[in-house]
């Protein structure tokens, strides 16, 4: 399904584009985020000028046949195919560490075949992946698509991998399925706000189960959650405790950013969506009330010379 026409919002009442057959196999050809607004050589001045309400672009809806609430969709991910390019951006009040930074900023990156080596210093795998899939939600009206919920949406699950296989609970007669928001890399927490932003076509495999209720997404994903390289040369790891498991996180990034800087001599931007678009945010430990501990793993095989700069 080509990209000429998308939805900017959920809307149970879309009239499908395009009605499939369970068992059938459907590319949806995806804008970027920004509904095609940012362009590979766009400015930053540009790029805070963007119309905000255009976010996110979705292809879809999809009509299945005979899809009904308490089904569930099986969406086989087969296969990724990006267009050379994305980017990230930093937005004024948005993002994990909003009251630090401030707009506009904008990193486009350039892809060769599955690295980008944008950034001075790294060379950073992809490994592209839909921020959004989801089915219409069973609500009438019209909803942002950046809150994520039952349906799916904006789960931005950096593991919806080719190769995984998402199952969503169906909440109306048809589905509605809808695709978008693709990234070419991730990091957990995606954390400036953006992944690697990009256009990109996605195929997959649509079977429908029926009479098989599901009380939210659920993925099955391929064993390696991590590409090979990383184990081989070892992490990065800050680690921060905290009662609000948000404040551990913004100093895990915080501590982040400055070893890129001190070890790259980025600027304090460009660590910055590195760490959205690379760092992986974990939780470390919940019992010990009423303090948590979040860690931010970051691979030392990303950069392109070893080095034993310490943090």
């Amino acid at each position: 399904m080509d990209r000429s026409v998308v939805v900017n919002r959920w809307n149970r009442d879309y009239p499908p584009r395009l009605t499939i057959k369970p068992g059938d196999t459907i590319a949806f050809e995806m804008r970027d985020s920004s509904d095609g607004q940012v362009q590979p050589d766009m400015s930053a001045e540009d790029f805070e000028k963007i119309d905000k309400m255009r976010i996110h672009a979705l292809t879809g809806p999809v009509c299945i046949e005979g899809a009904e609430p308490g089904d569930r969709l099986v969406l086989d991910i087969l296969e990724y195919q990006h267009e050379g390019w994305g980017w990230s951006g930093l937005v004024d009040g948005l993002g994990l560490l909003a009251e630090d930074f401030s707009g506009p900023f904008l990193q486009t990156w350039r892809f060769e075949n599955d690295v980008t080596k944008s950034m001075p210093g790294l060379t950073i795998p992809l490994r592209p992946f839909c921020g959004i899939i989801g089915v219409q939600p069973a609500e009438v009206g019209e909803f942002r698509t950046r809150p994520p919920g039952v349906f799916g949406g904006n789960l931005d699950v950096r593991h919806l991998v080719a190769g995984s296989r998402l199952h969503l609970p169906v909440q109306i007669p048809g589905a509605g399925l809808c695709a978008g928001d693709a990234h070419a890399a991730q990091g957990d927490g995606e954390v400036c706000l953006n992944g690697m932003e990009a256009p990109m076509t996605v195929r997959m495999k649509v079977n429908l189960v029926k009479d098989s209720p599901l009380p939210g997404p659920y993925l099955e994903c391929p064993g390696e959650l991590e590409p090979r390289e990383f184990a081989e040369h070892g992490y990065h790891v800050f680690i921060e405790s905290d009662a609000d498991p948000r404040e551990a996180s913004k100093r895990v990034v915080r501590r982040a950013i400055d070893y890129l800087v001190k070890r790259l001599g980025l600027s304090r931007e460009q660590a910055y969506v590195t760490c959205s678009v690379v760092i992986r945010l974990k939780i470390s430990q919940l019992v010990n009330a009423p303090t948590m501990t979040i860690s931010g793993y970051f691979p030392e095989a990303v950069f392109d010379e070893r080095s034993e700069v310490l943090p």
